[in-house]
């Protein structure tokens, strides 16, 4: 078997137990507890970075926090209790006032502890040759180029606090549900969600930074990551908790029941989310390179506006369903109409630099958080050939730097700071689909037989005219400026100034006429038809 395979078992062992009883008439309590204890097997052993490279990172002040090849984290027993109640509060069932509180516990998806058991150093590399032929067969190397029996530690190395704990939030929620007239019913929730515990990760391979940029405002860590504590690997990425973080959601709903043929229901809802780090890749080395910093990934882990930060969201529907004829006749045809509109918030974003990650050296990956310069000399901008073949000066795009900044209202309140992340938000999108439903029904002696045909018309406004229900897009991670290198001094040697390129308004204007196109989220309109068969 190929030593490269992450073969590895773990579970999760769960007990819950609840019990509902009625306070009183109109009271009615829900408790519960629940235990959870997660457990992995041992991951595989390298002796040499336990022997050799483990010391090397705690002389450098890195801390492991338990973490080594050969072992994994240990399995603990992790308590949830929660308690709901629901009060009909005039004992009418016209007000219902209900909400409960409690600890919540997930598990981690296994592809981020399945790194430990891939990336140890002792199961990756490579061979160079520019005469041999390529063998993919592992086992069927030419003498010499790989020798699986005596393998040199390189390459990535994950691991995993000895006391991590699986994802916990403590949730607390409280709503009101009131029938209101005309049959309608009304509704008010709010949420609140509390980070326990959650996964963080530090680069721990990366020396600190002794040096920082200069020539204007902007002081960030300069890195040297060539020059790691241990150059036998790459990145040593630590997994390990944090308990930052924290959402909360506030919806307010009328909804008016099935009359006549009509129904139809009206919600707006806020939320927002904050987070360190919101997980989104399945890679844990790319979890610590797409952080956003301005000094490094291991120094500014923030509590920062999350990817999923909701904003304003409007929702409405609008159905209207009609009869042919009887509805005991042999064929009781139906036709039912629903208008569904959705207004969001746009995207949280940030901006950055397209630097390759040079501006600060320390990873490749671009995630510099932008200084706002306070004036045209708090940024070296240099001339660059535009797209036509004409030099633009850095004095022209100054010029449309600075009125671009002057026009946005967060990057103006800014200057000479740095930006944060996902601060902004595209534009506010609004979206209305149409569905249609056929049912033909056949009521053939004491059953009912029905075959419905659906129509979805998503984006329905795009089919009725071509600028209408677009949806703008704004990329995540915004390049607003270009790293063009540092100054040289007068030997030719070169600096820490950094110098950039502002490329114009048309490419980096967030409201310029980016469109999203993908899936049933497109701004081009797209139909599904479907058919199914019920029966009683």
């Amino acid at each position: 078997d190929s030593q490269a395979i992450a073969a590895f078992g773990g579970g999760q062992f769960g007990i819950y137990v609840q019990d509902e009883f009625q306070a009183s008439d109109n009271l009615k309590l829900t408790i519960g507890i629940r235990a959870d204890s997660p457990f992995f097997d041992d991951t595989p052993t390298n002796d040499e970075f336990n022997n050799t490279t483990i010391p090397l990172l705690e002389a450098a002040g890195q801390d492991l926090q338990g973490a080594k090849t050969g072992q994994f984290i240990k399995s603990q027993l992790l308590f949830s209790p929660r308690i709901g109640f629901n009060l009909d509060v005039t004992g009418n069932n016209k007000t219902q006032l209900r909400g409960g509180l409690g600890i919540f516990t997930s598990r981690v998806p296994l592809v981020w502890p399945g790194g430990a058991y891939n990336n140890y150093g002792l199961n990756a590399g490579f061979a160079f040759s520019t005469s041999a032929n390529f063998n993919p067969d592992i086992n069927r190397q030419l003498p010499g180029e790989v020798d699986l029996n005596n393998v040199s530690p390189n390459g990535a190395i994950d691991l995993f606090a000895e006391d991590f704990k699986v994802p916990q939030v403590f949730k607390a929620n409280i709503a009101l549900d009131q029938k209101l007239g005309w049959g309608l019913i009304g509704n008010v929730d709010l949420i609140f969600n509390k980070t326990l515990n959650n996964v963080a990760y530090q680069n721990l391979n990366l020396k600190n930074s002794t040096e920082t940029l200069t020539g204007t405002g902007d002081n960030r860590n300069y890195y040297d990551r060539r020059d790691e504590i241990d150059p036998t690997y790459g990145r040593i990425v630590l997994g390990y908790n944090t308990n930052e973080g924290y959402t909360y959601n506030f919806t307010a709903s009328v909804t008016k029941p099935l009359d006549n043929g009509f129904s139809g229901m009206l919600a707006y809802s806020f939320g927002e989310s904050y987070a360190v780090f919101d997980g989104t890749s399945s890679q844990n080395s790319s979890q610590w390179r797409g952080l956003h910093s301005v000094n490094g990934r291991n120094i500014d882990q923030a509590l920062t506006r999350s990817d999923f930060a909701q904003g304003h969201r409007f929702i409405s529907a609008l159905t209207y369903g009609f009869n042919w004829g009887a509805s005991d006749a042999k064929v009781a045809p139906k036709t039912t109409f629903t208008l569904f509109y959705e207004g969001v918030s746009g995207q949280p974003f940030t901006y950055i630099y397209n630097d390759n990650g040079s501006l600060n050296n320390e990873d490749s990956r671009e995630r510099s958080l932008v200084y706002v310069p306070a004036d045209q000399n708090d940024i070296i901008l240099t001339d660059y050939t535009n797209t036509d073949g004409d030099v633009v000066s850095a004095a022209a795009q100054w010029s449309d730097l600075n009125s671009f900044i002057e026009s946005n209202e967060y990057l103006s309140s800014k200057r000479g700071e740095y930006v944060e992340r996902n601060a902004e938000r595209g534009p506010f999108v609004g979206v209305i689909d149409l569905k249609v439903l056929q049912d033909f029904t056949l009521n053939l002696g004491e059953k009912a037989h029905t075959f419905q045909v659906s129509f979805d018309i998503f984006n329905f406004t795009n089919l009725l005219n071509e600028s209408w229900g677009r949806r703008s897009f704004i990329p995540s991670s915004f390049e607003l400026l270009s790293f063009n290198g540092f100054e040289e001094d007068a030997n030719g040697n070169s600096t820490l100034n950094p110098t950039y390129s502002f490329l114009g308004v048309t490419d980096n204007d967030p409201s310029a006429n980016r469109f999203d196109d993908s899936g049933v989220q497109s701004s081009r309109w797209t139909m599904q038809i479907g058919l199914r068969y019920l029966f009683k």
